[in-house]
């Protein structure tokens, strides 16, 4: 095929919404033949999104305007503050350019994610080898059944503070405060704006006796930690350790183990099947915390970034909170 058109987006030439269509139409034809989403979630509700600060989406697109390839940046996303990117071709436009074209217009440095998984995975692989990228990042895919399997232990939560489940208009701000003080060093997670948690709350799956809460017992509007389950599509048999946010203030007092058995508890009274939860292969705390409560591998996602030159250190580092 002709080398494509690249037409950009950003906050000053907003996505149209037929255009957004398009593209979420793009990525499930290319979830459905090769395995794996190849957009995370939040990447797909930017897609949406009328708001576009520090985000920029690249169409590509054919001889008669129809959309073959899509990618997106994130300002700020990655390690070190660079920008990080997401990018899907159709399937029968591959080998064809049409990734080649998407990447060289992309931020220079940026990191790119992969969630595709077996001879998909290869094939970015390769993909990302040809134009000399290399692993920087994996995001670990770790589940476990709720029915079966090594039981894991009660939550135990010290009687200085309560367990409730969130309120819509109320605990917003504190949420969103916990939630960054959580994650100060996790370059997509501590970002999450009132209008990321408003979206989020948009969705059908959501459901605030999902997000559940640990306060202080003689003041409840105080978080010190939460845990944000998730069950999508809603009446679906999997549910997701979604996010696990606890103060640092209260770090060491074992409030991570805690709220994760909490929402274990909440999914298994749901009568779901079994769990599922992405976390940083560098956080080498939470990871243990999983194995623990009986979590293995299912998946490895990789980010791909330039090689840096001999003797300039890592190519790109991030962890996860």
């Amino acid at each position: 095929m002709p080398r494509a058109t690249i037409a950009r987006h950003d906050a000053t030439h907003p996505l149209p919404r037929e255009q957004a269509e398009a593209v979420l139409a793009l990525a499930d034809v290319a979830a459905a033949h090769d395995g794996a989403q190849p957009l995370s979630e939040q990447f797909r509700l930017a897609v949406r999104a009328r708001e576009h600060d520090g985000v920029e989406h690249l169409l590509a697109l054919d001889a008669d305007g129809a959309v073959v390839g899509y990618a997106q940046s994130r300002t700020g996303d990655g390690s070190d503050g660079a920008a990080s990117g997401e990018l899907v071709v159709a399937p029968p436009a591959r080998r064809a350019g049409v990734g080649t074209a998407l990447l060289e217009a992309l931020p220079d440095g940026i990191r790119l994610w992969s969630h595709a998984v077996g001879a998909a995975a290869d094939s970015a692989a390769g993909f990302a080898e040809a134009l000399g990228l290399v692993p920087v990042r994996s995001l670990h895919v770790m589940g476990r059944s709720l029915t079966s399997g090594e039981p894991w232990p009660e939550a135990a939560v010290a009687p200085t503070y309560a367990v409730r489940t969130f309120e819509p208009g109320r605990d917003e701000g504190a949420w969103l405060a916990l939630n960054a003080a959580a994650f100060a060093h996790h370059p997509e997670q501590g970002s999450l704006r009132r209008a990321d948690l408003e979206q989020r709350m948009a969705e059908p799956w959501w459901d605030p006796a999902g997000l559940i809460l640990v306060v202080r017992a003689d003041d409840p509007d105080t978080l010190v930690a939460s845990h944000w389950t998730k069950v999508d599509p809603p009446g679906g048999d999997v549910g997701e350790v979604y996010v696990v946010a606890v103060s640092p203030d209260h770090q060491g007092e074992g409030l991570g183990r805690a709220v994760t058995v909490l929402g274990l508890d909440h999914l298994r009274s749901l009568g779901l099947a079994k769990v599922l939860l992405y976390v940083d292969e560098e956080n080498t705390t939470a990871v243990h915390t999983y194995r623990r409560l009986g979590f293995d591998d299912v998946e490895v996602h990789r980010q791909y970034a330039r090689a840096s030159p001999a003797g300039s250190g890592d190519a790109g580092r991030t962890a996860h909170g």
